[in-house]
């Protein structure tokens, strides 16, 4: 599969919503949610039914990663959210996510470990995607 049509959209996207926002993150985390992005451009199973219930399955760090990859989804884009949860729901359990998919990892991924703690800042930058796709589609 081509991802290079998938990657170069993400990135405009991106750089459109961080000068957007003003929000802006670093070239490591920019790179990860382009990447992130392209990677689910066509992804139909996002967010998984029950977030909860997916980190019993988790096994390692792709697993951790992927939930982590939804959580943030969700948050950013109100995606099917859960009803009868509290507002950061998805973010605690997104940071969750990259926490425990640095600590699967040996050494420990301190990338992971940034995702963790940028969490929040990387949603605001990916709902100013969402933001922008709905001014485009307007």
């Amino acid at each position: 599969m081509n991802w290079q049509p998938y990657i170069k959209a993400s990135w405009e996207l991106v750089m459109a919503s961080q000068g957007r926002t003003q929000v802006f993150l670093s070239d490591d985390l920019e790179a990860y949610l382009v990447n992130m992005m392209a990677r689910n451009f066509t992804n139909k199973n996002i967010p998984p039914d029950i977030i909860c219930l997916e980190f019993p399955k988790a096994r390692n760090k792709n697993d951790f990663q992927a939930l982590g990859d939804s959580c943030l989804f969700v948050d950013a884009w109100r995606i099917k959210p859960a009803r009868l949860v509290n507002a950061d729901y998805y973010e605690r359990m997104g940071q969750m996510a990259y926490s425990s998919a640095a600590l699967a990892s040996r050494p420990i991924d301190e990338f992971f470990s940034g995702l963790a703690q940028q969490f929040r800042t990387i949603s605001r930058v990916l709902a100013g995607v969402r933001q922008l796709a709905n001014t485009a589609s307007s």
